[in-house]
């Protein structure tokens, strides 16, 4: 085996997003060590094969992989199909990798409902990056009720975003995703799906290690 990770993902937004993040200095981010990886060879996903095909087939996807990265992480939307509980699929997907060949070294991360909640932060860069000037934008929405006070994030994530940028004339939504994605803090965030990539890479690649 000559690379360290491969992940897979559901579809090219979701690729272009964690690209953008894995090309800052994200052992920092993370807690994690350093290690070998390249986010243009390294990050895949089958445009065939979006969230559901990648729930039925995330083993058939990775099986090229299989004897040339240590280890796999699958990510993809809760929200595809029948809305299945993320942990039911975050299981069956564990459970398809397990017997075909990735035991003990795959994890999954299943974003509840989708990837845009990833991205919501009461944040300057943020709102830099939607294109956002004037009053504080969390008090904006806070005031009209599509993030209510208390909440960690908006209710209805990805309309709002998406509807900020159209606003705003912000850009192609893959940009400014992407924008964010370079530089969003990732200290006290609360989503169980970047819990899941922090923590798989934190015990794959232990800070301080030799």
């Amino acid at each position: 085996m000559t690379r360290e990770l491969i992940i897979l993902v559901a579809d090219g937004t979701m690729a272009a997003v964690l690209r953008a993040f894995f090309e800052r200095q994200f052992h920092h981010a993370l807690a994690c060590a350093p290690f070998q990886f390249d986010p243009t060879n390294d990050i895949v996903h089958d445009p065939l094969n979006t969230d559901g095909g990648v729930h039925r087939r995330c083993h058939e996807i990775l099986r090229p992989y299989l004897n040339t990265h240590r280890r796999a992480l699958v990510v993809l939307d809760q929200q595809f199909g029948g809305a299945r509980p993320s942990q039911e699929v975050r299981g069956e997907i564990e459970h398809r990798l397990n017997a075909n060949g990735w035991h003990d070294r795959a994890a999954v991360a299943v974003i509840d409902p989708e990837l845009e909640v990833l991205l919501w932060q009461d944040n300057p860069n943020v709102e830099r990056a939607l294109g956002h000037t004037g009053p504080s934008l969390r008090q904006i929405l806070a005031q009209d009720g599509r993030w209510p006070l208390g909440s960690a994030k908006p209710l209805a994530p990805k309309e709002v975003i998406q509807a900020l940028i159209r606003a705003n004339r912000a850009g192609p939504p893959i940009v400014v995703y992407s924008q964010i994605a370079r530089v969003v803090s990732t200290a006290g965030c609360v989503d169980p799906a970047f819990h899941c990539v922090r923590d798989a890479l934190r015990a794959w690649f232990p800070a301080g290690a030799a």
